[in-house]
């Protein structure tokens, strides 16, 4: 951090008491000023979340456990939007600070193999508590356009157009899906999967927590989607079918460009 991010006490300049984090630094793009206390709390918390096996979820007993007060620095993380509360504990919002401690636990464990088991399977458990029915049509940052439609159908439930489809849609869908069973309906950029797919609640958690809002290329990415549903990585927007400029082969460019891969057939 640099100095002129940091806003010191007046009566006592050698000590930080508040931090600015700029637009351009935060995982919301927006700008946050919180206090030491509540930076200390987030690196510690969502540290601890990474190294427990469930990133992302700080447990109420884990602030219960620390000895300094936390219940007023939690509701201020919560108001800088930087947690969410939730049953049990809190939600870490800020998914980047999270990937990065992933990133540090998995260069700790290393290449042991029950470690990294016991890692994928702690991820899988958290994703499929995450998941949850979605809706999510974003707009051409040029055109206002839809880009992309993203839609989670939970287990017993039917995607929202299931009435214009014909009973034979309709049946070979309930044959496919089976009992427990989430739906991914996807339209992109140049391609989409029909009336859909079965998925099971891991990719359905891990495509609902990238698709919350506000939308950034980094965390739409993680859903592993082949066009990243429209969004330019070096823009951090989306675009449509007519401002990606596609060809005949499936590659596009931005209206700032830069080109992509958008058809998976290609």
């Amino acid at each position: 951090m640099s100095s002129d991010e940091a806003v010191y006490d007046a009566e006592d300049p050698e000590h930080v008491s508040f931090i600015l984090m700029p637009a351009t630094e935060t995982f919301d793009r927006q700008e946050h000023v919180w206090s030491r206390a509540a930076w200390d709390l987030q690196c510690r918390a969502t540290s601890h979340s990474a190294f427990c096996g469930h990133p992302g979820f700080v447990p109420d007993e884990y602030l219960a456990g620390l000895r300094t007060e936390t219940t007023i620095t939690a509701v201020e993380l919560c108001t800088v939007g930087v947690w969410e509360r939730v049953e049990g504990g809190y939600r870490v919002l800020d998914w980047e600070a999270v990937e990065v401690w992933l990133d540090r636990v998995r260069q700790i464990r290393g290449e042991d193999p029950n470690a990294l088991a016991w890692e994928r399977e702690r991820e899988a458990l958290l994703h499929a508590q995450m998941a949850k029915p979605t809706v999510v049509t974003h707009l051409c940052e040029e055109c206002g356009t839809p880009s992309a439609r993203v839609e989670l159908v939970a287990p017993g439930q039917v995607p929202a157009e299931w009435e214009q489809w014909s009973r034979a849609v309709q049946d070979g869908i309930m044959r496919r899906r089976g009992p427990g069973k989430w739906y991914l309906l996807f339209k992109g950029v140049a391609a989409y999967n029909g009336y859909g797919d079965p998925i099971d609640a891991n990719r359905a958690g891990q495509i609902a927590q990238a698709f919350r809002p506000p939308l950034r290329f980094a965390q739409v990415h993680a859903a592993g989607f082949y066009d990243d549903a429209g969004f330019c990585q070096d823009c951090d927007a989306p675009y449509c079918y007519r401002h990606w400029h596609v060809s005949e082969t499936g590659y596009g460019h931005c209206p700032r460009g830069h080109g992509k891969s958008l058809d998976p057939h290609w």
